[in-house]
């Protein structure tokens, strides 16, 4: 293989001096470190896989990046032109060259350069091969898997890999080193492989680099068209070698200047300082929404007859309570009346819906009215069984079941009392029911003796009793009576206390003509009357009335055995006018006088008895019944008047009492005495 290390690659184009002297100087220290790059290519060489030897007559496909397409121009006169230093810009960043695998390196076709207009073929040729080469930055080559490959000796020399037109790229420029040049005028560049090491003990391979990166910079590369003339593709013009010494004095003072930073990146820092900013703002702003709208309430229910305001509807404090309104003013709510009322809370301009209801859950109170009353009774109403009713609202009262009383006995009835909202109360109303069960009691009935159109008096010393009634109801029927004609008939009593007990007592009435001696009743008590305005003054009790007329009728009727005892009238207007009489006699004479004065009086007879009947009255003085006895006794210039039963039996007088009778025909009489109460000789009370 030829060794063309110092030919230039006919694709070089020439720069300024300055570079080629660094070029040379370049090529000087490596060709002092030959030795030790043999070291460091074998080392290499065994590391990458080995190759075959491609075929002469096959042509491997070149890797070329898709490019696009550049736009063809006309060649131009190369002419100098002077342009200023600021003109130049500075190439696009490179983008990292990937290390192609080595391979065999074929001649190149030399082709002839294409003459620009007023040139000749021979001067553009010449012009490309004054420009020198700029030693490239050379890329670190990619570790690969290492295959072992065939030892080379150490005197052989490392064949030179050139790279055909289409492999180039204008991002990786190939490196040469100069050499002995046919052309005495003009330096050789020899190739250099890109994969030799810098000796580490002549210079710093990063220096170096950072040193040539300006000047490689502007290597550009030569492509040779389908006719063989190469065309330049560079955007500097020419220029002159003092103009580009200058230049690339410039360019290395300013490699080895330090290199400032330009700002390029503050107003992108500025605008992401500003979207946190904004982004925190708007975040925050978030959260205290969200914290302060989770603090409403949107329902509650409160008791009927209490109260509501805005507080029961936040659990909290807004951060900006200003933002925070209402639509519903509590104060105009009526608390009374259950209901569901709808409004809006307004916090920061959204507007949240809630319900406050208003619910009625508490029963009316009440209080029961005891009652006592019998079986018979009705029942009250219920009003009237429950006082003390409240609610805030209507109220509704009813039994919720009627108590049957019919029993008796303690009874617990039920009484509903109902709000509007449905809530109940039920009241327990007692009654104490008595059922009675015991009949009234008659007594006083007797057999009648009357004659044909006198008035009978049927009540005549007849009473009626009952252990619970106070006033039972007396019922006389003499419906079967003719008192007209002469005939004996059937008379009831009927007795009806008021739990409808009935007690029924049957007498006779024997109606007989009236005998020639017959007095009519109203002529006894007209004769009766004059008597009593006599002996009696108006204020008078009945007490002293019945005294005046007791002692009248003992000391002014004369007794004797026989008289006209045909009727009571006969016998007591005997002892009104003609003042005499029998017992009998004084007995109905008093009766009048009782009569007259309006005291109730019945007449006792004696039974059984022997010889002799005796009859006397019973008075009703204050409630109390007591014996009267105007009737003159032999050897006993006295009277009896207001007696019990107890001491009229008790009367013995000349070893006789006479006062037998049956008791139960007649009401009980008085128990207590009223003797100490009577002066006998003056007929008046103490």
């Amino acid at each position: 293989m030829p060794d063309n290390r110092g030919q230039r690659h006919p694709n070089v184009r020439s720069a300024d001096s300055a570079v080629v002297k660094a070029v040379e100087h370049q090529a000087a220290l490596e060709r002092q470190a030959q030795q030790r790059q043999e070291q460091a290519r074998l080392a290499r060489n065994q590391a990458m896989p080995q190759r075959m030897p491609r075929p002469a007559n096959v042509t491997r496909p070149t890797y070329q990046r898709p490019a696009q397409a550049m736009p063809q121009r006309q060649a131009q006169p190369m002419q100098r032109q002077q342009q200023p230093m600021n003109v130049r810009q500075p190439m696009p960043q490179q983008r990292p060259v990937q290390a192609m695998p080595q391979r065999q390196a074929q001649p190149m076709p030399q082709r002839q350069a294409r003459p620009a207009a007023g040139q000749t073929q021979g001067q553009a040729v010449l012009r490309r091969e004054a420009q020198p080469y700029v030693q490239p930055v050379m890329q670190p080559v990619p570790q690969r898997l290492q295959i072992p490959q065939q030892q080379r000796p150490a005197n052989q020399e490392m064949p030179v890999l050139h790279t055909s037109t289409q492999q180039l790229n204008t991002r990786m420029p190939v490196p040469h080193l100069p050499v002995q040049s046919p052309n005495a005028n003009m330096p050789v560049v020899r190739s250099v492989p890109q994969n030799a090491a810098m000796p580490r003990h002549l210079s710093n391979p990063k220096e170096e680099k950072k040193s040539l990166e300006p000047l490689m910079r502007e290597v550009q590369y030569e492509e040779t068209d389908e006719d063989g003339i190469v065309e330049v593709d560079s955007e500097f013009e020419e220029f002159d070698d003092d103009e580009e010494e200058e230049v690339v004095e410039k360019k290395h003072r300013k490699a080895r200047e330090p290199k400032q930073r330009k700002h390029r990146y503050l107003p992108y820092l500025i605008i992401l300082f500003l979207e946190i900013i904004f982004a925190g703002a708007a975040v925050w702003a978030i959260t205290v929404f969200n914290e302060d709208t989770d603090l409403i309430v949107t329902q509650n229910t409160i008791e009927a007859g209490s109260s509501a305001d805005l507080s029961m509807f936040l659990t909290g404090n807004a951060r900006f309570p200003e933002y925070v309104s209402c639509n519903l003013d509590f104060s105009t709510v009526n608390y009374v009346l259950p209901q569901t009322i709808r409004f809006t809370i307004r916090m920061y301009g959204v507007n949240f819906p809630c319900v406050l209801e208003i619910v009625d859950t508490t029963p009316p109170t009440a209080e029961a009215v005891p009652h006592e009353m019998f079986s018979i009774d009705a029942i009250p109403p219920v009003e009237e069984c429950v006082k003390n009713v409240y609610d805030l609202n209507d109220v509704t009262v009813k039994w919720k079941e009627v108590p049957d009383i019919s029993g008796g006995g303690n009874i617990i009835a039920k009484a509903s009392v109902t709000d509007s909202s449905g809530n109940e109360t039920i009241v327990d109303v007692p009654f104490n029911v008595t059922k009675d069960s015991v009949a009234p009691v008659i007594e006083g009935t007797k057999d009648i003796e009357a004659f044909v159109g006198d008035a009978i008096t049927y009540r005549n010393e007849v009473t009626v009793t009952d252990d619970l009634d106070p006033n039972p109801k007396l019922e006389i029927d003499t419906s079967k009576v003719n008192s007209k004609e002469a005939g004996t008939y059937e008379v009831i009593y009927r007795a009806t206390d008021f739990t409808g007990n009935t007690t029924e007592v049957t007498i006779k009435l024997k109606l007989e003509k009236k005998p020639k001696t017959y007095v009519d009743p109203s002529t006894v008590e007209n004769e009766a009357k004059k008597i009593l305005n006599k002996i009696t003054k108006p204020g008078m009790s009945d007490m002293e009335k019945a005294l005046q007329i007791t002692w009248w009728v003992r000391y002014n009727i004369n007794y004797v055995q026989r008289a006209d005892n045909s009727s009571w009238t006969r016998a007591a207007y005997d002892g009104l006018v003609k003042r005499q009489g029998n017992c009998y006699n004084f007995a109905m004479t008093a009766k009048a006088l009782f009569d007259a004065a309006g005291i109730e009086n019945m007449i006792i007879t004696r039974e059984p008895f022997i010889y002799h009947g005796h009859y006397w009255n019973y008075i009703n003085i204050d409630g109390e019944w007591y014996h009267c006895d105007s009737t003159p006794r032999k050897k006993y210039n006295s009277y009896f008047f207001m007696y019990t039963t107890k001491e009229l039996k008790n009367f013995w007088h000349n070893g006789w009492n006479g006062y037998n009778f049956k008791e139960e025909k007649y009401p009980k009489s008085a128990t207590k005495s009223v003797q100490s109460k009577i002066n006998y000789g003056a007929h008046k009370l103490k």
